[in-house]
C-alpha cells in the first residue's frame, strides 16, 4: 500500500483486519522492512503490516551519518522533524520528496503544501493514525523503528494500547504506556543499541549482536523473540 487512507478503507471491511505491525530502523529498505515482517509472521503465525521508513531529504544528514552517534541523541534533539518542518516552509516541494505515503495519513499535516512530522518522523506518524483505527495487539520495532513506535504511542487516547504487545529489538525504550505491555531485548554483543538505551534497560539479554538478519551468525531472531 502506498496510501494510508486507502489501506485503512480496505481494513474497515475486511474479515480479519490486520493487527500486527513492524518498523524496521536506519538504512533499510523496503525489502528489509519486509523481510522482518515476514519473521514476526513466521513466529506469530498471523499475517503482519510492515511499515517501510519513507527516507526523505530531511533524513540525508541521519542516513550519511550511519545513524549518527545514538539514536536516542537523534531522538531528544528532534533534528528529523526540525529539519522537515523548515523545508516545508522553506522548499515545500523538496520536503514532500520520500514523504507520499505519510503525506497520505489521514492526520497529515502541511505548510505552504510541504509536509510536517506531527510525532518525530513519517513512520511514526503513519503508526500513530493507524492506532487510532485500528486494534493493533502487537508492535515490533527494530532499532530505530522502536524509537517511531514509542513516539506514535505517546499521544494516543487512553484505552488504545490495551493489552497491546510492544516488542523491542536492539533499542530498549521508556515504558511509558502503562496498560500495554513491553518485551525488549537487546544483544550482549550489540554496541550500537546499548548506545541507542539512553538509560533504558532491555527486559532481556540476549547472545547477539545488532542484526536481524537470521542467515547471519549471532543475529536477532525476530520470529522467536516474538512467539
Amino acid at each position: 500500500w502506498t496510501n494510508v487512507a486507502a489501506f485503512l478503507e480496505s481494513q474497515a471491511t475486511a474479515p480479519n483486519p490486520v493487527g500486527v505491525a513492524t518498523i524496521t530502523g536506519v538504512g533499510s529498505s523496503a525489502l528489509g522492512s519486509a523481510a522482518m515482517a515476514w519473521d514476526v509472521a513466521v513466529g506469530l503465525n498471523r499475517p503482519v503490516l510492515a511499515i517501510v521508513p519513507g527516507y526523505g531529504v530531511a533524513d540525508v544528514m541521519l542516513q550519511g551519518l550511519g545513524g549518527w552517534f545514538g539514536f536516542g541523541l537523534h531522538d531528544r534533539l528532534n533534528i528529523k522533524s526540525d529539519l522537515q518542518n523548515t523545508l516545508a516552509v522553506v522548499a515545500p516541494n523538496t520536503a514532500a520528496h520520500g514523504r507520499r505515503l505519510s503525506a497520505s495519513s489521514p492526520g497529515a499535516r502541511t505548510v505552504n503544501g510541504g509536509p510536517v512530522f506531527r510525532t518525530g518522523c513519517g513512520s511514526s506518524d503513519v503508526l500513530h493514525d493507524l492506532m487510532l483505527a485500528l486494534r493493533f495487539t502487537h508492535l515490533v520495532g527494530h532499532s530505530k523503528g522502536a524509537l517511531a513506535i514509542a513516539n506514535a504511542l505517546r499521544d494516543l487516547p487512553p484505552g488504545r494500547t490495551k493489552d497491546l504487545k510492544v516488542v523491542t529489538l536492539g533499542c530498549p525504550i521508556a515504558e511509558e504506556r502503562t496498560d500495554a505491555r513491553y518485551h525488549q531485548y537487546l544483544g550482549l554483543f550489540d554496541a550500537l543499541g546499548a548506545l541507542n538505551a539512553w538509560g533504558h534497560a532491555p527486559d532481556t539479554w540476549i547472545a547477539s549482536d545488532h542484526s536481524t538478519n537470521a542467515a547471519l551468525p549471532l543475529s536477532m531472531h525476530a520470529a522467536d523473540l516474538v512467539a
